[in-house]
């Protein structure tokens, strides 16, 4: 029985993670595979498009100090209209006192002068939707990058367990084969030979989950970047270290300050930008009831003056108005009392945030914790199963062992290893939550 093919492919992947948190480096083609979401999730693109009709706004807030020119130009048929008659040269001559035919065309000018803050509050209110935006964007990248990364490291460790997973039929198998020649030679029963056929059937069955698996992860990638053939070439090799050792992920300490934490996780500064949007929803509205002082002016030709109504004339005309809202059934009130409303709530918000990322990062220390210590006691148990293999190995040499006691030995082995590996690829995922939560990129 040969063994060894199984031994020296777990071994290589005990130290993997360790080496992976150790050097910090993010191999090229998952940095490739994460700039290729950037450019091509449709999520992105959406955001994107958002911030730009946002800062949009933010200009059209602005023209409301601009003037407003524009062109304008009626015409209007009246009858009957005012008239009298005056006797000139010993007949009637009708005067009109206006025109039938009323034209009237000019060029006007409206500029706000003064509006007590009112644009400069808009201003503002559109500036930090804008904000609010761009964080949303940049969680969206952030979760992206960290998604495509759990993905690729989840292929490179389903590539692995196929490798196990090989390697264990090609042992089941021939441990078959021995069976069967020694099935042949009167030292063993057929009951012996079908129980390590149905191994080899059982490992086969698990290799295509694994397969599977490791389809459904090519798909997600392809999904998050928008690539149909994704470059995962050197995820295997993230799990082929020849180091041997728990993985060096810690838990990270609440007993200390957060306030770095709390100021560089991306959903409490969203928390914030949203209070803040909600702090200039109450300067807009406490504005909104002011008045506003603004120049009006035109000029052009219309006709109507006496005492030739219908002969089109010069006119212009320019003043100041002045506009201060009284009553307007409690409106201004009710929009102040919803905008405190909504302001409270994002205090609430920002507090909730707080809250919830302790309570993430308390139960990622948790997973942390559990996971570095079973991991460590799985230490032990690979030691002892594959101590139990070799004298099952000596044993099946002599012939002096049960197939049960092989199968179990064979079994506690792989049981092991792949418990083993599938702590480490936990760690590593919890390390990559972990920098996600410290607000931290790849």
């Amino acid at each position: 029985m040969k063994s060894f093919s199984l031994f020296g492919i777990v071994l290589l992947l005990t130290g993997a993670v360790q080496a992976q948190t150790q050097s910090g480096q993010i191999p090229a083609d998952l940095r490739a595979l994460v700039q290729q979401a950037n450019a091509n999730y449709p999520v992105l693109k959406q955001q994107q498009q958002q911030i730009q009709a946002g800062e949009v706004r933010v200009d059209i807030a602005r023209t409301a100090l601009r003037p407003n020119v524009n062109l304008n130009g009626s015409y209007t048929y009246i009858t009957p209209v005012p008239q009298f008659a005056l006797p000139v040269n010993g007949r009637d001559v009708v005067a009109k006192l206006a025109p039938n035919n009323n034209l009237n065309g000019n060029v006007s000018v409206g500029q706000t002068i003064y509006d007590f803050g009112r644009t400069d509050a808009a201003i503002r209110q559109a500036t930090d939707n804008v904000q609010v935006l761009r964080r949303s964007l940049e969680i969206t990248q952030q979760n992206l990058a960290y998604q495509v990364a759990a993905a690729y490291y989840g292929v490179g460790f389903l590539q692995r367990g196929l490798i196990v997973q090989d390697s264990v039929i090609k042992t089941a198998g021939a441990n078959v084969r021995l069976l069967s020649t020694r099935l042949q030679n009167g030292d063993a029963l057929e009951y012996d030979v079908l129980t390590q056929a149905v191994r080899v059937k059982t490992a086969q069955n698990r290799r295509i989950e694994i397969q599977n698996q490791l389809e459904k992860q090519l798909a997600l990638l392809t999904f998050l970047t928008g690539n149909p053939t994704p470059d995962v070439s050197q995820a295997v090799n993230q799990f082929s270290l020849t180091v041997t050792g728990n993985v060096a992920v810690q838990p990270y300490s609440l007993n200390g300050d957060l306030t770095s934490v709390l100021a560089s996780n991306k959903e409490v500064q969203l928390a914030q930008d949203r209070l803040r949007s909600a702090e200039t929803d109450i300067l807009v509205s406490s504005r909104t009831g002011k008045p506003t002082i603004a120049f009006n002016g035109n000029a052009g030709y219309k006709n109507g003056y006496p005492l030739n109504v219908d002969q089109l004339r010069a006119n212009m005309a320019a003043g100041v108005a002045l506009v201060v809202p009284l009553y307007a059934g409690k409106r201004y009130q009710l929009q102040n009392q919803a905008a405190q409303l909504n302001l409270n709530a994002s205090r609430y918000a920002v507090e909730t945030a707080s809250a919830q990322l302790r309570q993430s990062i308390a139960q990622l220390n948790a997973d942390i914790s559990s996971n570095q210590a079973r991991l460590s006691n799985l230490e032990t148990q690979v030691l002892q199963a594959r101590k139990a293999l070799q004298i099952a190995n000596a044993r099946l040499r002599n012939g002096v062992i049960t197939n049960v006691e092989l199968q179990a030995a064979e079994t506690g082995v792989e049981e092991a290893e792949l418990g083993r590996l599938n702590f480490q690829y936990q760690l590593l995922l919890n390390q990559l939550e972990l920098k996600r939560l410290l607000g931290e990129s790849l």
